[in-house]
């Protein structure tokens, strides 16, 4: 047995009773570090393990540790105590899925109560977790039919893993008939994220996508469901649908970090620089003393706060100074990096910009841009910063050239000429003008046909992917006046078409193939802001 606590007398005590049980070895640990390097030479059949150890990681940290590096085996029961019971916690800790949870102060009597529960469910279901361990998956399904068909009390939980086992070999028709065997009892959530599984494994993610819903709308707390959920999005390609998804999981349950990670990732993907900057600040918040605490997400964070300027300029200031703040961390805490340097100086650039420090912004840049010319093409996270430094510091001209080189120099590269897509007013990607063309054509149809509501809110998603395409703008704006026209009062058409325009106007010269149909616009909503006017006044 291991007890984790960074409280002497708690583990004294916990220790005492632990032996009084006719444990034969008690050890203790003080902190997540410690627990981690015993558990690295000792097998143990059981860890209590409190939330709070102080300085460092928290028990929930060093499960997901223990985890990682897989220092726990199938068998050994990790419990969580807790003294605290916010709603936030409870709920991280049902998303982490110990063992179990007991809450502070113990007593003698309720904890033999819990372990003499959770020791015999162990000693009941070891043979098949030892068959898991061991990879013997064939062995551990007939040990858990043997439990089912017996009746043993442990039948609901080998229904449950054996689900699983039946997932994880393919075997999706025995897989579907437990879950229904199980639905057929029990409304139990985990049957039915099972049964969305089958179909998604079989190639039905649609199916899938209605069993989730329905799960999440009868039991949203069930994270599971959303982390499916989410996942059938992305198979299905509907990056905004699974962002919205991630979404509402991380408001169920907040400190999550690997599902907040995939959240500010996705947002950066839809290039939601809100959402993004956001959520990387979460993240960076949250992944102190964890094991997936990673340099990159302290990049994207900072990188995210700069760029989510051209968006909101109060949420930027917001922003500003947990960036600056992050970046003053980043080489005490990962290291020295020459390129990671380089890149921290560019995004800081941008940062001095709008603090408005020029000259530490001007100083900051012809450091880093002096090396790179030194040291030729560098990786295209690297050359974005320096476009989006150029950008901040009022050279749009060398941005455009840069941006120009750019495109030539990673030709072969498509991952890099998407990242490059987002600063260009026409993309080059092959998947990006694919998307481009699929957004527009869907939402010709849909002003064609009079739904302007829903043209609208498809260019708006086209326009977040590629805010400098001048023809997407002004397919909004046709949307944006057409709706108007239809009698809908909403004063934010009218300033989101306005805005539309202004930033089209930036991008074009009279020579502009764009420029006419700009013109014929432009005049279009102002006829639309006179009409509106009138009737303001006749009403």
């Amino acid at each position: 047995m291991l007890v984790v606590d960074d409280f002497d007398s708690f583990r004294m005590t916990v220790s005492r009773m632990l032996l009084e049980f006719g444990c034969a070895r008690v050890d203790t640990a003080v902190n997540g570090q410690e627990a981690l390097r015993l558990c690295e030479d000792t097998a143990y059949d059981l860890i209590l393990c409190d939330f709070n150890l102080g300085r460092g990681r928290n028990g929930l940290q060093v499960l997901e540790e223990m985890r990682h590096k897989s220092l726990l085996r199938k068998s050994t029961l990790f419990l969580l105590v807790s003294a605290e019971s916010s709603r936030e916690i409870v709920l991280a800790a049902s998303d982490y899925e110990p063992d179990g949870y007991l809450t502070k102060p113990l007593n003698g009597k309720a904890l033999r109560q819990r372990l003499d529960r959770a020791l015999h469910q162990r000693n009941a279901m070891k043979p098949i977790y030892r068959a898991i361990d061991e990879d013997h998956i064939d062995a551990a399904i007939v040990l858990c039919l043997q439990h089912i068909d017996d009746g043993s009390r442990y039948s609901i939980l080998c229904q449950k893993l054996l689900g699983k086992l039946y997932l994880q070999t393919g075997k999706l028709e025995l897989a579907e008939q437990v879950y229904r065997q199980v639905l057929e009892v029990r409304d139990m959530d985990w049957a039915q994220v099972g049964m969305a599984k089958v179909k998604r494994a079989g190639g039905d993610t649609a199916t899938a996508v209605g069993w989730l819903e329905k799960i999440v709308e009868q039991h949203p707390l069930c994270l599971q469901a959303y982390d499916e959920l989410a996942d059938c999005h992305q198979a299905l390609g509907n990056n905004d649908q699974r962002q919205a998804v991630l979404e509402r999981a991380v408001e169920v349950s907040p400190v999550a970090l690997v599902r907040q990670q995939t959240l500010a990732q996705v947002a950066t993907e839809n290039n939601d620089k809100i959402a993004a900057a956001k959520t990387y600040r979460k993240v960076v918040k949250l992944s102190d003393n964890s094991i997936h605490d990673n340099v990159e997400n302290y990049l994207a964070f900072t990188r995210a706060a700069a760029a989510v300027f051209t968006e909101d300029e109060a949420v930027g200031r917001e922003m500003l100074r947990d960036a600056v703040a992050v970046i003053d961390k980043v080489e005490k805490k990962f290291g020295k990096d020459d390129g990671r340097r380089r890149q921290l100086q560019l995004i800081e650039c941008q940062l001095q910009v709008h603090q408005g420090n020029a000259k530490r912004a001007n100083e900051l840049f012809l450091e880093a841009n002096t090396q790179m010319d030194d040291l030729g093409l560098q990786d295209i996270d690297t050359e974005l910063d320096r476009v989006m430094a150029m950008q901040a510091l009022g050279q749009p001209d060398k941005a455009q050239l840069k941006l120009k080189d750019l495109v030539a120099a990673f030709a072969e590269d498509q991952a890099a000429l998407q990242k490059i897509d987002r600063l260009l007013e026409e993309p080059v990607s092959e998947e990006n003008r694919r998307q481009v063309a699929k957004i527009n054509k869907e939402g010709i149809h849909l002003y064609e046909e009079k739904s302007y509501l829903a043209a609208i809110e498809c260019f708006q998603r086209a326009k977040r992917m590629f805010p400098m395409h001048t023809g997407v703008q002004l397919n909004l704006v046709q949307a944006l006046a057409g709706q108007m026209r239809s009698g809908d009062p909403n004063p934010e058409w009218m300033d989101l078409a306005l805005h539309c325009l202004k930033s089209v106007e930036a991008m074009l010269t009279a020579t502009h193939p764009q420029f006419q149909r700009y013109r014929q616009l432009l005049q279009m909503v102002r006829q639309v802001e006179m009409e509106r006017k009138q009737q303001g006044l006749k009403s």
